[in-house]
């Protein structure tokens, strides 16, 4: 038996022991669901004293607004700097199975639309609280990352015909099936697949951080796919240090830390947030990673369109997209999305 089989048969593994654990959960296990104060409508979380509606709730209150303005501010700066990225030597370029090269631009538009949508999403929560009259606009948010993980699956441009409907078809079916799924189960729903995207992404940024550098030690970075003409007449050693307009410059690529920071920050979040689900301190730490996760998505779109490179490019390796690996990243996800909600009951 081949290495990957042996593997995707241990992840397998993994998986339905943690699904299997969920037969000794018991009913008295499920947290108690509480109601909106502001709605009347039930909730997805416990009754949580010095939280949203109720008394002595102006910390949560005052956190989740200014981790809302952090979101929002960062949204605007990460579609400023992508749309003022004029630069050549600016320019990051996304590459796939040592392919083509593509530009980082539509992976930068994700991440500015992706912390606008979470803002408003999280803006929203506040007067409606986590529920099923939450849903739409939660699942524009879940949406998001898909879609940045799609993107980074196709090389940084999605050119599939189909991507829209099946994104389109996710959107209405999770939507769908939450609503109306009856408790507990619309939230065990949409806490798994929520968790299944915010485990997969630092996974594949882990994984691309490490394949950058493996080919950076190997060939010193440079592609000749996207050398100019005028390279062999600067020089690879003036194409990296000139900088005679005193441009920020970055030691790729380590910028990518900052997708790792983002994204973990993002989990650690949920992670607690899920297991310690009667904890106000756990919902404080939630809230906290907002403002983290999104200022680090946008402090990495500086360093990838406004700051050069010691090396003659900017060029970021995509993990490999062998079916085998794909399978692989999608069951692991699945299970510590799983394993995340049963160290909560």
């Amino acid at each position: 038996m081949s290495n990957h089989c042996i593997a995707i048969t241990l992840a397998i593994l993994c998986l339905l022991i943690v699904l299997g654990s969920f037969v000794t959960v018991d009913q008295q296990d499920i947290p108690e669901q509480d109601k909106s104060k502001h709605t009347g409508y039930p909730v997805w979380t416990p009754p949580l004293e010095g939280f949203i509606g109720r008394d002595n709730d102006e910390k949560a209150f005052a956190m989740s607004l200014f981790a809302c303005i952090m979101m929002s501010i960062s949204g605007y700066y990460i579609i400023k700097w992508t749309r003022n990225n004029n630069n050549k030597r600016k320019t990051t370029f996304f590459i796939l199975n040592d392919d083509k090269t593509v530009p980082t631009f539509e992976f930068d538009v994700n991440l500015g639309f992706y912390c606008f949508v979470t803002a408003f999403a999280s803006v929203v929560s506040l007067w409606i609280d986590l529920g099923k009259l939450w849903v739409p606009l939660g699942i524009l948010h879940n949406a998001l990352e898909f879609l940045i993980l799609v993107n980074m699956h196709c090389g940084g441009r999605i050119t599939s015909s189909v991507f829209l409907g099946i994104l389109l078809l996710y959107v209405v079916l999770s939507t769908g099936i939450t609503i109306f799924l009856p408790w507990p189960y619309d939230a065990l729903w949409f806490k798994m697949q929520g968790l299944c995207l915010d485990w997969a992404l630092p996974i594949q940024f882990i994984r691309t951080y490490f394949n950058t550098k493996k080919h950076i030690k190997n060939d010193s970075g440079v592609n000749p796919l996207i050398r100019d003409d005028d390279d062999d007449e600067r020089g690879e050693i003036n194409d990296a240090v000139y900088n005679s307009n005193n441009d920020v410059i970055v030691h790729h690529p380590y910028q990518i830390l900052l997708l790792i920071l983002a994204s973990a920050s993002h989990i650690i979040g949920n992670v607690t947030n899920t297991i310690w689900v009667y904890e106000i301190r756990a919902t404080y730490a939630f809230i906290v990673s907002y403002a983290i996760t999104y200022p680090a998505y946008a402090y990495f779109v500086y360093l990838d369109t406004q700051a050069i490179s010691v090396l003659p490019r900017k060029v970021i390796h995509l993990p490999d997209t062998t079916c085998w690996k794909v399978v692989l990243v999608t069951i692991f996800s699945i299970a510590l999305s799983f394993l995340t909600i049963r160290l909560g009951l």
